[in-house]
This record gives structure tokens, C-alpha cells and sequence, in this order.
């Protein structure tokens, strides 16, 4: 009987035994597999911050002179490259407007440029027309910054896109729960020592270029002027106000489109400096040749996004600074 005794409980210290080595086995193998876990999350969190530190390092580095703006309490305005598309961004101390964004796949590239300059509120976002080469973007650059006020066109119900893009966009707006403003020719907005002024549309048009929110800024003696897509028709309406449109630096309407910046309404702007957005080897050929020979009578200080990348032009109120990413085209 003793001997039984004896072997039960070996028996039972053996089970014991193997039991215990089984949960050590499982322990081991659980933390082996967290901490594979770990390192992999760690090497994916490591790869996602090196690539967000790059985008914003190349951000920075296109456009570093905003330090002196915020030093001198200037005006800095970014024309952003967003390939063959519009997206400016206007820093005037503590204002900020944004005007478009770019076609969709753009968006990641504007957030990061307003997160490199420590943005984190718009004051004004304006939605020039319901293009997708210029507000595809937009509806995500909404959906992650606090925006207090939006300027778009008030639109016909025949006018309206019913597609994706333009829903999208407006779901982002009413989401934002930030004012939406009709853009009305005569209004404005006063953006510390800075003001922003609505020039177009003046009218309803069916071209939706022809819609397009048209703004100038002035800051002490320095004007700039936003023409969005507006082509003759708008710029003739504008002209027709008597409003006044002589600016420093235009940003040349419609991508430097043939259907744009015409003699007349050039007369009236004499820009010293002209900026235009487009994207290299577009399928348009934008700039055309016709409105850069127009531009030309008034200035050869024509800056492109195709060939500069991103453009910065700072003013003190008087006189002016230019930067731009691509210094390989000096």
C-alpha cells in the first residue's frame, strides 16, 4: 500500500511538474510574441514619423524665410505646389487664409506644409469654384484644422455639381461647423493689419470659371491679387464695378490659360511680380503663350510652380521677398 502511496504521488508531483513547464512554455511564447509585436509597431511608428519628418523638413526648407514675416509682422503669402492645380496660403501675424487646395491626392501634402508652420486654425478658408484641380483637397484640409469661416460662390440650383467631389466638400463645411459666407463683390474682411477684399463674381454665370471667388489683399502698400479661374467674362465684369485692381503680385488667372489675363484688365493690374500655378507637363500646356507675352509688357518677374515648386513672396508692407524651393532652375 505504502508503495502505491509512493507512486501516486509521484504520479502527481510529475503532472505537477510538466504543468508548470507547459504555462512557462506559454508565458515565454506570449511575451516572445508581444514583444516581436512591439518592435514591429515600433519599426512602422519609426518608419511613419522619418517619413512625416521628411515631409515636413522639405516643407520647411521650400520656404523658410516666413521666420522674418513673423518677426516683422509682414505678410507672407505661399503659392503651394500642388501639381496642375491652385492652393495659396496668406500668414499675416496671427491670420491665416487658405485659398483651395489642389486636386485630390493633395491633401497630405497641404496639411503637412500648414503643420510645418505650426498651423493648426484657418480664419478663412475660400473655396474659389467647385473645380476638383482646386478644391478636390479641400473637404480633408477641413476635416483636420479648425476653421472659423469659409468664402465660397453662391451657386445656381442648375449651377450646383452633383458629384462626389463638391458633396464632399460641403458635407466638410457643415461638419467644420464653421461660417459659410456667399461671396459678394465689395465685401470685407479684415485680417489684422491686413484686409482681404471680394472683387468677383459679380455675377451669375454659367461658366463656372467664371465663378470664381476673386479676392485681393493689401497690407500697407502691398497688394496681391487671387483670380482662382476667372477668365475674360469675370475679369470684364470686375473691370465693369470700377473696383479698384492694381495689385503688386497677381496670381495669374486660370493656370496661365489663353482664356485669362487679358491687355485690358492687365492695364489695370500692372502686377511688378506674377505668379502662376500649374503643374509640369500638364495636358493643357498651361502657361499659354498669348497671356505670358501680355503679362510680359508689365513684368518679367514671372514665378512658376511647374519650375519653382513651392513660392513664398513676403512683404514688410513696402518691399518685397521671393523664395522658392527649386533653386536648381537659378
Amino acid at each position: 500500500m505504502r508503495e502505491n502511496n509512493n507512486r501516486n504521488h509521484t504520479n502527481r508531483d510529475q503532472k505537477r511538474k510538466n504543468k508548470l513547464i507547459y504555462l512557462i512554455i506559454v508565458l515565454v511564447a506570449a511575451v516572445a510574441l508581444t514583444v516581436a509585436e512591439y518592435i514591429t509597431t515600433m519599426n512602422e511608428d519609426d518608419k511613419a514619423a522619418s517619413e512625416v519628418s521628411s515631409a515636413f523638413d522639405s516643407a520647411y526648407e521650400s520656404a523658410q524665410i516666413i521666420e522674418e514675416a513673423d518677426k516683422n509682422d509682414g505678410i507672407a503669402v505661399h503659392y503651394i505646389d500642388v501639381g496642375q492645380g491652385d492652393c495659396s496660403l496668406i500668414v499675416c501675424g496671427e491670420y491665416t487664409v487658405l485659398i483651395d487646395a489642389g486636386e485630390r491626392g493633395n491633401e497630405d501634402n497641404v496639411i503637412e506644409y500648414l503643420y510645418s508652420y505650426g498651423i493648426d486654425e484657418l480664419d478663412y478658408v475660400v473655396a474659389t469654384h467647385p473645380h476638383s484641380d482646386h478644391v478636390g483637397s479641400l473637404d480633408e484640409v477641413i476635416e483636420t484644422f479648425r476653421v472659423k469661416n469659409v468664402i465660397m460662390p453662391r451657386l445656381t440650383e442648375v449651377n450646383t455639381p452633383s458629384n462626389s467631389i463638391y458633396s464632399d466638400l460641403l458635407k466638410a463645411v457643415k461638419a467644420s461647423k464653421a461660417k459659410v459666407i456667399a461671396a459678394k463683390a465689395g465685401n470685407e474682411y479684415v485680417l489684422g493689419n491686413a484686409v482681404m477684399t471680394v472683387l468677383g463674381p459679380v455675377y451669375q454665370n454659367d461658366n463656372l470659371n467664371n465663378m470664381s471667388v476673386v479676392v485681393r489683399i493689401d497690407y500697407g502698400e502691398s497688394s496681391f491679387l487671387f483670380q482662382g479661374d476667372a477668365e475674360i467674362d469675370e475679369e470684364n465684369d470686375i473691370l465693369e464695378t470700377g473696383a479698384d485692381i492694381d495689385c503688386d503680385v497677381l496670381k495669374v488667372g486660370h493656370h496661365g490659360s489663353y482664356t485669362s489675363s487679358s491687355a485690358n484688365y492687365l492695364k489695370k493690374v500692372t502686377p511688378e511680380i506674377a505668379v502662376i500655378s500649374c503643374g509640369v507637363d500638364n495636358d493643357y500646356d498651361h502657361p499659354h503663350d498669348k497671356p505670358l507675352k501680355r503679362i510680359r509688357k508689365h513684368t518679367e518677374k514671372i514665378y512658376r510652380t511647374d519650375l519653382c515648386s513651392d513660392i513664398v513672396i513676403i512683404s514688410d508692407g513696402e518691399t518685397y521677398e521671393i523664395d522658392y524651393a527649386n533653386r536648381e532652375m537659378d
